[in-house]
């Protein structure tokens, strides 16, 4: 990802973050900009050139567009080498076309060069469509957060 697209990059996510949070209910709408900005700033710290953070725009070279953009960090422990997806992002007119799959294919290959034995990532309750994409390409669920309001 060049410095032009990092930050057309942040721009949209920080919003689509923030907007997440919300629906989650994790996060009114007065403070959500503010704290997603705070997160990435705080993950980022380097922009796209954090180290062990990875950030790509995910590109149809045919249609010559970018389609996505997806942002993986790299853990290393004594115990071996994980890839955490923090952002994945397929925009809305190209979605339910491939390019989800096909992005994660090209990931696991990528992670077998790199000697990852495993990859994670955080999906919010309400995005059905990235846990159904998750679920086709081999993602199980390994932990489970509810919450139950009380209004």
């Amino acid at each position: 990802m060049d410095a032009t697209d990092y930050e057309k990059y942040l721009s949209f996510a920080i919003e689509d973050y923030a907007k997440d949070k919300v629906t989650a209910g994790t996060w009114n709408e007065e403070e959500a900009i503010d704290l997603a900005t705070k997160s990435f700033n705080k993950l980022l710290p380097e922009g796209k050139d954090t180290k062990n953070d990875y950030l790509y725009s995910i590109e149809d070279n045919s249609l010559d567009k970018k389609v996505g953009f997806l942002w993986v960090h790299l853990n290393k422990t004594l115990y071996g080498s994980k890839l955490f997806i923090y952002d994945f992002i397929v925009f809305e007119a190209f979605r339910n076309l491939g390019y989800g799959k096909q992005t994660i294919t090209c990931l696991v290959e990528k992670a077998k060069k790199m000697d990852v034995s495993q990859i994670d990532l955080h999906v919010f309750a309400h995005n059905k469509g990235a846990i159904h994409l998750y679920e086709q390409t081999g993602f199980v669920a390994t932990d489970i957060s509810m919450s139950k309001q009380i209004k």
